[in-house]
């Protein structure tokens, strides 16, 4: 194998001229640039998913315990869990004169309104301490309010679906503009959180949904914990997060996958120009494989000759590849707004986001070079085969 490694490194440090020295050149580039991109592509879309799980996780209840009314004792004292408060939720319009909108209205107790750290952080207005301080109170998303119209100290109507002796009826809510809240998410435009005591009683029995939520110090842990729950006791209605935004985050993953299988056929492409540069310098070199053969070396040996110099031409396109792939991801800001600047467009304009994300995955880079590295060792071993069964006679014939 050292031999066969020897003469592989001397073929390619003496450099070649010619249409076979051009297909290595296209098959080195071809793997640095697909590689390159499969390893952005895949680190943006890393952060993509990261940073909408924490926006949304940091707003949204992780365990929910629908219809009840305190906590289980089972899980007083649970260290995984971080709040529990009573809540009630319903769908309803929020509007102000003619100008509609329909929301989530959420009315959570004190201890729900302290455990809303992330809302509060985010306040672009007031804070969610606002609707403790008197009653009829209404902390809105900052689009949603600039939407409809509304203010500061305004005076919001929402309306609900309620029920009266099997009728539904609707019930007209009026509440003070406290506070405004802009986390980056769709909640923005859809969320609006009251007092539960400001929830009339009738619309709590009669609409929506109305129990305990659970915040978690880990998030990850929600089906675990409501498995476990399901198990102690199975007509106890117990959800998580990912029944209701489970589809979203599924969603996400199933468009990575899709773009890391479509760039992986780019490299794939890349990689099997190694089979045709390969080929032509078998066809090139028989006689020197006819040489070596009747010098003594076995057929394995030459074809480990073409074999490793497939492998090295692979391994150069990969290795750069990955190298400047990373180093692009960390960047991509600068290079967007250079692309920006060309083209005159704004990527990030109508989303909610400032700047491209990126989480760069070890094990995302892992995967990336063993099956590049895979497709590369595929393509310098068929024509390594062929090597093999160069004979002797027929490679002296035309030396």
């Amino acid at each position: 194998m050292n031999v066969a490694l020897d003469i592989a490194l001397r073929y390619l440090r003496t450099g070649r001229r010619g249409y076979v020295s051009f297909i290595t050149w296209v098959s080195v580039v071809g793997l640095f640039l697909g590689v390159l991109v499969l390893t952005v592509v895949v680190s943006v879309m890393n952060g993509f998913d990261q940073e909408l799980r924490e926006r949304l996780l940091r707003a949204i209840p992780h365990v929910v315990l629908d219809g009840a009314t305190e906590l289980p004792e089972a899980l007083v004292g649970d260290a995984r869990i971080s709040a529990a408060f009573r809540y009630f939720e319903t769908t309803a319009m929020v509007g102000r004169g003619a100008d509609v909108q329909p929301v989530t209205l959420l009315g959570v107790d004190a201890d729900g309104i302290g455990a809303m750290a992330e809302v509060d952080a985010n306040m672009a207005t007031g804070s969610m301490s606002n609707l403790l301080e008197a009653p009829g109170r209404i902390v809105l998303g900052a689009p949603l309010a600039r939407h409809v119209g509304l203010r500061s100290r305004d005076r919001v109507t929402v309306t609900a679906a309620g029920s009266d002796e099997g009728a539904v009826r609707p019930v007209s809510l009026h509440y003070e503009l406290t506070g405004t809240f802009q986390l980056g998410s769709e909640l923005d435009y859809g969320l609006a959180i009251v007092r539960l005591d400001d929830v009339p009683a009738s619309l709590v029995r009669s609409s929506g949904e109305h129990g305990v939520q659970l915040r978690l110090t880990e998030p990850m842990l929600a089906p675990t914990l409501v498995s476990e729950l399901r198990l102690r006791d199975p007509s106890r209605p117990v959800s998580d997060w990912t029944d209701r935004y489970g589809d979203l985050f599924r969603a996400v993953q199933l468009e990575k996958a899709m773009m890391f299988v479509l760039l992986s056929l780019v490299v794939a492409v890349a990689a099997f120009n190694i089979v045709s540069g390969q080929v032509m310098l078998i066809r090139e070199k028989s006689a020197a494989i006819a040489i070596l053969r009747t010098m003594g070396a076995r057929a394995t040996t030459v074809s480990r000759i073409f074999l490793w110099q497939g492998l090295l031409i692979g391994l150069a396109g990969i290795g750069a590849g990955l190298l400047f792939g990373v180093w692009t991801a960390l960047r991509i800001n600068a290079v967007v707004g250079v692309l920006e600047g060309m083209f005159g467009v704004r990527f990030l304009e109508g989303t909610y986001y400032a700047t491209i994300p990126v989480s760069i995955l070890p094990m995302d880079l892992a995967i990336v070079g063993a099956l590049s590295g895979a497709i590369c060792l595929l393509a310098a071993w068929l024509p390594a085969r062929r090597a093999r069964d160069v004979h002797p006679v027929e490679g002296l014939h035309g030396f």
